[in-house]
């Protein structure tokens, strides 16, 4: 690995956060993360969230309980982690841009509460332009069964594993809100949440062989996705799929610039990147 010299970002990439609610290892990961937050807001550099950030995020809307953060009125339950990474992404929010925030398997369960704070959210996934490359973002554990747009386009489904499409059944969801008292429900997917992070290689078969539907499809030319843990560069007949890698344990991130893409490890004590070497795949 080398010092990430002579190199400011435009953009940065990151996904796989597992933010709990642990005093040793959450508090850890969440100063380093609201220092690269905080740096990028000095820098002006486009933050894009690519889910999982949280390892069980669960809001009850309407609850009797309501609980209020940085001005929003919002009736809500949230759970009770990631305080300080909530301040500052509103912050990075108000002060540069929205930060894009993909919705992943374990913080799918939103009811508004990130686009209060400012934050502009996707379910399953979107598209942006970047000298002149079009780039899809998805969290990459999959997309619905049936056709889904993405900004226009009608995408190939790429199939989600039953666990991961349970849990963001809108039936399920009510179901488990119903039986569950807020404090309860964080119990049972913090208990959950230990063990479906623990990713296998069978992940990487399958997402790679999946990615010709995104990538042939359309105008696309990079897809970028976190999901399954392990950082790599794929490159296709129609591009390249990008694997931004965990940022949990290793701080791991995906940066472009003027010389293109690059994994780095993010040090939060001396505020630089550091450039990771990476393994390129080809199919």
């Amino acid at each position: 690995m080398s010092e990430y010299k002579g190199i400011e970002p435009t953009h940065l990439f990151l996904a796989d956060v597992h933010l709990d609610s642990s005093k040793s290892m959450g508090e850890k990961y969440e100063k380093n993360l609201c220092s690269l937050i905080n740096y990028a807001a000095e820098k002006k550099i486009h933050l894009y969230l690519l889910g999982d950030i949280f390892d069980y995020w669960m809001e009850f809307p309407n609850h009797e309980q309501k609980l209020s953060h940085n001005g929003s009125d919002k009736k809500t339950t949230i759970p009770l982690i990631g305080s300080m990474l909530l301040d500052t992404l509103h912050q990075y929010n108000e002060s540069f841009t929205p930060a894009y925030y993909i919705l992943g398997n374990h913080d799918y369960w939103d009811a508004g509460h990130f686009s209060a704070i400012g934050c502009t959210v996707f379910k399953d996934g979107c598209k942006i332009n970047l000298d002149q490359q079009t780039i899809c973002l998805i969290h990459g554990d999959g997309l619905p069964t049936k056709k889904t747009q993405i900004h226009g386009n009608k995408i190939s489904p790429l199939k989600r594993p039953i666990f991961h499409t349970i849990l963001r059944s809108k039936i399920f969801v009510k179901l488990f809100q119903f039986f569950f008292a807020p404090h309860k429900a964080w119990s049972i997917m913090e208990y959950i949440s230990n063990f479906s992070k623990k990713k296998g290689n069978t992940a990487l078969t399958t997402i790679d062989s999946s990615l010709k539907y995104l990538i042939n499809f359309s105008d696309i030319d990079v897809v970028i996705a976190g999901d399954d843990h392990f950082a790599r560069t794929v490159h296709t007949k129609g591009g390249q799929y990008i694997n931004t890698g965990p940022y949990y344990e290793h701080h791991l991130v995906l940066t472009y610039s003027k010389q293109g893409w690059a994994h780095a490890h993010w040090d939060g004590k001396m505020n630089k990147f550091v450039v990771k070497e990476q393994p390129i795949y080809s199919l």
